[in-house]
This record gives C-alpha cells, structure tokens and sequence, in this order.
C-alpha cells in the first residue's frame, strides 16, 4: 500500500511540474498541519483535507474563528495556513504570502415574507438599508413590514466582502450599528432571515442551498444572479456584484508539505474538489 501511495503521489507531482517537492512531500511531517481561519472555506478545507490525507503521509488539524484568526494565527506560528474569506487588507500581516485557491459570491437572501415584487434589489438599495435609510419594505414595492437587517460578526471575511462591495457602490455608504441584527455564522443569518413573523434580509455564501428554508429566497442583484458564470463574467453589466477570493496564507514563503498541499489544491484534483463544494474554481 505504502508503493502505491508514493507511486501515485509522485505521479501527481509529475503532473503539477513540483518536483523539487518530491523529497519533502513524501516523508511525514514533523507535526501535523495546523489550518485555521474563515468558516467560509472551512467545509472546502475539511474536503481539501480528507482526499489529501488519502495519498499524502501527513495529518492535518481545520479550525474556525473567522478571517481575523487566519491571519493572526498565521503570523503567531500558531497555523501553518491562515483560511481567509477575503484578501489580506493593506498592511495586514507584514510578511504573509497569499494564495487564491478559489473565488466566491456572497448572496443575498430576503423573507418571502418582504413581498418584493420581483426577487431582485439594486445594490443602492441594498446599501441604503444597511446604512438604515431604507427602514421598510415598502419603500422598494413589498409588504408594509419593518426591515430586520442581519449582519454577520466584526472580523468575518463575508461582511468585509460584502460592506466593500456597498461601499463600491456608493461612495458615502456607512454601516448602520445600532438596530442590526449580527450574528456569527450563515447558519445563524439564515435561521434569522427564515423565523417566523419578520421580514429580514441577509447574506451568504453561494455554496449554501436554501431549499429547506421556506421563508427565504436567494435574490439576484441590478438583475444578475448570482451563479459560477456570473462571478466570472468579465462584462461588468452582467458580472455579480459582491464576489471575493478564497484565499490561504503562510508566513513567508511556504516549504515542505505546506508548499506540496497548497500546490495540490491549485492543481486539477484540488479544483475538481473546490468546483463540488459548489465554489469556482480558478484553473481556467
């Protein structure tokens, strides 16, 4: 079993072109591989990991704690691999090295229970109602109910994408604190946005089905939906509108089997794995 292993993984070297990885991808680590940061790619990374574990002799540990904990953790020799749901902020993390291994949307979801017209929203409106100028689904055509706004946790990779992409928007756009709902996890927003008896909007991954959720729906933004397509779509009037790269970071250049299993995610088995989990993938 251990010549096949060694067989099969010096073929996937031979076809990633890193062979020079050879001599330290093979040999087991000297202490597991340390991998923390955004829960957005954490269920990707758990996937990552479970087809790598089967070829390559290494362990590997996947913790959460959001965008933040992937940089800090990095930078304190904590993690190996920081998991970041954005890219790293300017003057983050002096000394880290990034890699995007896939890229994302973040997807707005409203209750049914709103009566939009149509499951569409300008991304004007949808800063005006994060900045709390917009209080009221009537003012944008549905039900005469209060707008319950969710916002997820200070130092999420998702709300630094998605207030960035508002900000784009309009120039002037500024978070509204007081009055938001904020939660920790896409869980959490779409259990809030799915409870009885509100009329909430919220946002998350595109990965994330919501057909088990009857009071919600996905909805296109300025008219496109968000789709692998769209996220890619170089034509900027039919390109989505919040997208983001996943993104990993070491300290300093990466080596040894850090370098190995992040190579092996960029190649085609990794982004065959990164397109199943319902991201986009980066390989062309």
């Amino acid at each position: 079993m251990k010549s096949w292993m060694k067989i099969s993984l010096a073929a996937l070297i031979t076809v990633m072109v890193c062979v020079p990885l050879v001599a330290t991808a093979v040999g087991t680590t000297a202490h597991p591989l340390q991998v923390a940061g955004s829960t957005t790619v954490q269920p990707l990374m758990v996937k990552l990991q479970s087809e790598f574990e089967k070829f390559a002799d290494v362990d590997m540990n996947v913790t959460g704690g959001g965008s933040g904990v992937g940089v800090s953790s990095t930078l304190n020799g904590i993690a190996d691999i920081g998991m970041l749901s954005r890219d790293l902020k300017p003057g983050e993390g002096p000394g880290l090295v990034s890699f995007v291994i896939a890229m994302d949307a973040v997807v707005v979801v409203v209750s049914t229970s709103a009566g939009l017209p149509s499951p569409d929203l300008g991304i004007k409106d949808i800063a005006d109602i994060y900045s709390g100028k917009i209080t009221n689904w009537k003012e944008l055509g549905g039900a005469d109910q209060k707008i319950a706004a969710i916002s997820r946790e200070e130092g999420s990779g998702t709300r630094d994408c998605f207030e960035a992409a508002l900000k784009k928007a309009d120039k002037t756009f500024s978070l509204k604190a007081e009055g938001m709902n904020f939660v920790n996890s896409t869980g959490a927003v779409l259990a809030a946005v799915n409870a009885q008896g509100v009329a909430a909007i919220g946002y998350i991954n595109l990965n994330i089905p919501t057909d088990q959720y009857g009071n919600l729906s996905k909805i296109s933004v300025n008219g496109v939906e968000p789709s692998p397509a769209s996220v890619i779509d170089p034509n900027p009037d039919t390109k989505y509108k919040i997208t983001r790269n996943l993104i990993l970071v070491t300290k300093g250049e990466p080596e040894g089997m850090t370098a190995f299993f992040i190579n092996w995610i960029l190649s085609k088995q990794g982004q065959d794995i990164v397109e199943e989990a319902g991201f986009v993938r980066i390989d062309g």
